[in-house]
């Protein structure tokens, strides 16, 4: 096999990288960026506000928190970069959800949040943050996306001294601050959570704190028992004793008078709804004759005595309006408003994913529901609870890819909602594939060289639980560029695995032939065999490696890593590619490999790793236009992740110099005069981080943006188009969606929180 070469490209395999161009251009060049408008999704875990309703704040579960803004009339991030402190504005600075959030009662610029296992401050309302020390870094552990991510508040305020707040950490007990924030210590009243004895697996849930009253403050330490302050936090003393009688964790709770009313997680098998009055302890779920390990999410004091609602987690609801003597279900209507992303009508089904329910300070009578697309609000009329979202403004997908096949619309895909096709980028997505399932997360899609409109994923269901209709695994094809989509025929069960398993063959990476549409490579996850198939997923042979030991012999090991390691030579016909990390019973499979004739045959054509330590979210992409030219990263988990180059196949490989901490890369159409396709980066160019353009090979680097609309978080895929538009790129983030930049004659500007759009000059010009 003969690959091509130019000589220009072997003078520039030994030549420096120039970081900047050094002739300036006649007309500096500027990049225009924006939100792809999908709208919604991701766990809503948690919404605060003052007592005048003034500021409305609401965290996310993987990136971020948000700020309501009447005059702009949506959710408006405020972890951004123009807000965070300099040491948290770098790449991949806040990449995580926010573990808690609470507005000041009395002052509406005031705002905590505990986030990247520091604590913070704001003093207007979340447009800068300040970090507090101490706690230092390292001292403070937690996640924001663990199993009890909707428990809280972990952060209180005294209702009448704003400077004065406290946080429950899960592993290192209640800290307070008496200065707005500026130090915390330690409150050494208050034990640290122990774990469920039934349960010891299931980790440590934080500390609930309430600031009822002024001068109150109550923290339910699990497995601790509940305990008290009446002079502002400054001593606590326990309140019951916990037994028999009590629950092992408090979810959410809520105060009338002097009663204090809580709902559990059935973690222990003692989840109930409780009253503590007078010292006792009452399960008010035993009269509802409710299963003792149901589940609560919410409880809420509606504006009647003796009026309150529950909420089970999967949105089940349930009114007493005699305090608990007897209940009644709800029944739910679900509106989605003209200004609301159309495709939230899928929240609409028997599980309606509730994070918590409260009231609003204004309006006692209506409720606030965080949930699993988005902020819903609503009021119980009769027997029945009518909710509305209230979501526009939050893009909290987690963006797994994003693929713009030749002259096609781009196709984005996510974690639990699937594939949005979007030939309008700035209206929100109507709906998704490969169906409108909910569950279904779509891991990776390809789209063949040959034949632009045939698309393939792996989409299969994002909680590995729900089977029961049939389509816990939506694998397969799309012939009309994402517009509607076909299962694979058949599945086949790698080695090891029983028929009888629905997600025997799910996740992982998939690739489809640049000049064959039948001719399918997928790896699944879980470190299984890799297969191929000939006729479109009607039949399957599994990819076998010399030197293979069995049951094990794929390379794409937690479901969960984007990684991105089989790929189709773009130009090469039936050519195909995988990156392999080895795993731990398959050392000597590290390397690539290589099969030119369809999947039949593979030959590892370099052995030993390729780019470091490829074990984590790796990344390999083909040249279009280029036969054997390859570009792969070990992604940001590698220590010194860079970016390699083969223009052999995969043979030989060099690293790029003067280029780290790359994330991905992609390919676009050619500049005016060049023939090879221009080429983006998400890493450091020289140690400066950015979304990087090279025109010339690699030659010379262009820095096209820092952090477009102040994201902060992980970039996990890149494309552009690479037929019709020069510069058009999109970039995917782990909890934050996706944007898109392209050249476009704008006003440059420093970015401000709440910006649409952000215009970037581009740097060495």
């Amino acid at each position: 096999m003969t690959f091509v070469t130019s000589a220009a490209s072997a003078l520039r395999a030994v030549a420096s990288v120039c970081l900047l161009s050094t002739v300036p251009a006649a007309h500096a060049e500027t990049y225009a960026w924006k939100e792809v408008a999908i709208g919604a999704g991701g766990f809503i875990t948690g919404y605060s506000t003052d007592r005048t309703g003034t500021t409305r704040v609401i965290r996310a579960d993987v990136y971020g928190a948000y700020r309501w803004e009447d005059d702009a009339d949506r959710w408006v991030q405020i972890v951004t970069s123009d807000a965070m402190p300099d040491a948290f504005r770098d790449q991949n600075g806040m990449v995580e959800g926010v573990y808690a959030l609470t507005v000041a009662p009395t002052d509406p610029d005031r705002l905590y949040m505990a986030a990247r296992d520091r604590l913070f401050t704001s003093r207007d309302a979340g447009r800068s943050w300040a970090v507090a020390a101490p706690p230092a870094a390292g001292e403070l552990e937690f996640d924001p996306n663990d199993a009890f991510r909707h428990s809280g508040p972990a952060l209180a305020v005294l209702p009448d001294d704003p400077d004065r707040a406290f946080f429950g950490s899960p592993q290192q007990g209640v800290w307070r601050t008496l200065n707005g924030g500026d130090t915390w210590e330690h409150v050494p009243d208050i034990p640290a959570s122990a774990p469920p004895a039934d349960a010891p697996e299931a980790g440590l849930p934080g500390i609930p704190i309430w600031t009822p009253g002024p001068a109150q403050v109550w923290a339910y330490p699990p497995g601790g028992g509940l305990y008290g302050s009446t002079d502002g936090g400054m001593t606590f003393a326990k309140v019951d004793t916990v037994g028999d009688t009590a629950p092992y964790r408090i979810r959410r709770a809520a105060f009338r008078g002097n009663d204090f009313y809580a709902v559990g997680d059935g973690i222990d098998g003692r989840p109930g709804i409780w009253r503590l009055r007078d010292g006792t302890w009452a399960n008010l779920a035993d009269r509802a004759g409710l299963s003792p390990r149901r589940a609560f999410a919410g409880i809420a004091m509606l504006g009647t005595p003796g009026h309150f609602i529950v909420s089970g987690i999967g949105g089940t609801m349930m009114v007493t309006r005699d305090d608990g003597r007897s209940w009644a279900p709800l029944g739910r209507d679900v509106v989605i408003p003209p200004k609301e992303p159309p495709w939230l009508r899928v929240s609409d089904r028997s599980y309606f994913s509730v994070g918590s329910v409260m009231t609003d300070p204004l309006d006692p009578d209506l409720l606030w529901l965080p949930t699993g697309v988005g902020v819903f609000s609503g009021r119980v009329i009769g027997g029945e609870i009518r909710l509305e979202s209230q979501s526009r403004g939050i893009e909290e997908l987690v963006a797994n890819d994003v693929i713009h096949p030749a002259g096609q619309a781009p196709l984005f895909a996510a974690w639990d909602f699937g594939i949005h096709r979007r030939e309008d980028l700035d209206s929100f997505s109507t709906g998704y594939g490969p169906r409108e399932r909910v569950l279904i997360a779509a891991q990776q899609l390809d789209w063949s060289a040959g034949t632009p409109s045939f698309i393939v994923t792996n989409a299969s269901d994002t909680l590995r639980c729900c089977d029961y209709d049939g389509d816990a695994v939506l694998a397969g094809y799309s012939e009309d560029s994402g517009r509607t989509w076909q299962k694979f025929a058949t599945l086949p069960t790698p080695p090891g695995q029983s028929a009888d398993d629905p997600f025997r063959m799910s996740f992982g990476s998939i690739a489809v032939a640049s000049d064959d549409v039948n001719t399918i490579v997928w790896m699944p996850s879980f470190g299984r065999a890799p297969f191929y198939t000939r006729d479109r997923g009607k039949t399957w042979t599994r990819v076998v490696f010399e030197g293979e030991v069995l049951p094990n012999t794929g390379a794409h090991q937690a479901f969960y890593l984007n990684r991105k390691v089989v790929t189709a030579d773009r130009t090469q016909p039936g050519t195909f590619y995988i990156l392999h990390d080895g795993g731990a019973e398959n050392g000597p499979l590290a390397g690539l490999w290589r099969s030119e004739d369809y999947g039949q045959s593979w030959q590892q054509v370099h052995r030993g790793p390729v780019a470091g330590d490829s074990g984590q979210s790796a990344k390999l992409r083909s040249v279009p236009g280029h036969a054997g030219m390859l570009y792969a990263t070990p992604g940001t988990a590698h220590d010194d992740p860079g970016l390699f180059r083969s223009t052999d196949g995969g043979a030989h490989w060099e690293r790029l110099p003067r280029i780290s901490q790359v994330d991905d890369i992609a390919f676009g159409v050619a500049a005016e005069g060049a023939e090879f396709p221009a080429i983006y980066i998400s890493g450091r160019v020289e140690g400066v981080f950015g979304i990087w353009r090279s025109v010339d090979e690699g030659g010379t680097w262009h820095r096209l943006v820092d952090f477009p609309l102040g994201r902060l978080d992980q970039v996990t895929a890149l494309a552009a188009d690479p037929t019709d538009e020069f510069g058009l790129v999109y970039i995917a983030y782990r909890g934050s969606g996706w944007v898109y930049g392209r050249p476009e004659a704008c006003s440059p500007g420093a970015y401000e929180q709440g910006d649409t759009s952000y215009c970037f000059e581009v740097e060495g010009q």
